[in-house]
């Protein structure tokens, strides 16, 4: 299995590229991924139909990331330089 490392400014980088519109899509689907992960049931979720696969080939970056390892690492990492609320 690959393992992609990528830091957060490489994410906000890639993320800014995007339209606001495309940026809220990908909060969203992170948002749904991680709730499902946690074995929780969102009656928002569209699944396969989620709009974000209309943004199929446009970020490869994500491809293989667990979400939620990642969403851990960002946040240990942003208590560590105080930047957490």
């Amino acid at each position: 299995m690959l393992t992609l490392q990528i830091t957060k400014d490489q994410v906000f980088s890639l993320l800014e590229q995007l339209s606001y519109t495309e940026q809220q899509e990908v909060l969203q689907y992170l948002s749904q991924k991680l709730h499902s992960q946690q074995g929780e049931t969102n009656p928002h979720s569209q699944g396969a139909q989620h709009p974000l696969n209309q943004l199929s080939g446009k970020i490869k970056a994500f491809q293989g990331v667990n979400a939620l390892a990642w969403q851990q690492q960002i946040r240990s990492e942003w208590d560590e330089d105080g930047l957490s609320h």
